[in-house]
């Protein structure tokens, strides 16, 4: 072989070694994460822990099945009954049911009703974003909780450009016809909310409803974890007196999940010029694979 094609075969096979070893190795594939666990407990003036409400989310290769609820008030275990991929049944025992239904093509529930034993208490209409956020959220009750007045709770969520969420209004008809109204601002964080690692939005929205104590099922759909958030009266739409607000001192791991946070809160009472301030501790877990 001529010299000069030696040294081009020579050429042609450092350049060829050189491409191999600056080959990359395949990206690692991104872990998924699940949310397991929450848990929120009353912080007592001397550092005790009380008044725990938890919740765990149990999962069958990556789809959620069971949700199981624990406080002071209510025990339960949450089966979920699943068709064409969509949760269209929700028990709990043999008497409470909840059953949705969605339109032909929807991935998340357009209304639900939920009966025990048979009778039917609460009916339910939600309302999407185009980015499959909730936008509206009604409960009609045809049996009243005990010690309630409430027959009807309609929830209005505004979102901005980001698809943060930034206000919840909260709309109630009583017994009697009065219809008091209140109206929450939240002050976006820098971090992920846990429950962009639950895949069901909204049949944790609806189960939580059903329990009767829930009053801000906003928690549920925010991307970020508020900062803070300020409660305000509504008189015929027009807001009023301050009636709450709350910092968040928020803990996080590597990847910037939320793992503990320490909620402090004012609440405002017209009859009282000095706020009371209550302390809660929020807990959450997760699985990565």
């Amino acid at each position: 072989m001529p010299p000069k094609s030696i040294q081009t075969l020579v050429c042609l096979l450092g350049l060829l070694i050189g491409l191999l070893a600056c080959k990359k190795d395949p990206s690692p594939q991104s872990e998924t994460c699940r949310l397991t666990s929450t848990s929120d407990q009353l912080i007592e003036s001397n550092g005790t822990l009380t008044d725990l409400v938890s919740r765990t989310f149990a999962y069958t290769n990556g789809t959620l099945t069971e949700i199981t609820e624990q406080s002071t008030t209510v025990q339960g275990r949450f089966l979920l009954e699943r068709s064409n991929g969509r949760v269209e049944r929700i028990s709990r025992g043999t008497n409470d049911v909840l059953a949705l239904t969605y339109a032909a093509t929807a991935t998340q529930p357009l209304s639900a009703t939920f009966s025990r034993n048979g009778v039917s208490y609460s009916t339910f209409d939600m309302t999407y974003t185009g980015a499959g956020m909730l936008q509206r959220l009604t409960e009609r009750r045809q049996v009243l909780p005990n010690n309630s007045l409430t027959l009807e709770r309609s929830y209005t969520f505004t979102y901005d450009q980001a698809g943060n969420l930034i206000t919840e209004r909260n709309r109630s008809t009583l017994v009697g016809g009065a219809t008091p109204e209140q109206e929450t601002d939240y002050t976006t964080g820098p971090n992920a909310s846990p429950y962009n690692y639950l895949p069901e939005r909204a049949v944790l929205t609806l189960i939580a409803m059903t329990l009767g104590a829930e009053s801000a099922p906003g928690r549920f759909w925010h991307l970020k974890t508020p900062a803070e958030y300020k409660l305000y009266s509504l008189t015929n739409g027009v807001r009023g007196s301050l009636r709450e607000s709350a910092t968040n001192a928020p803990t996080y791991d590597n990847a910037g999940k939320l793992l503990v946070q320490e909620q402090t809160s004012l609440l405002y009472q017209a009859n009282n010029p000095n706020p009371i301030t209550r302390k809660n501790r929020q807990a959450y877990t997760y699985a990565c694979e």
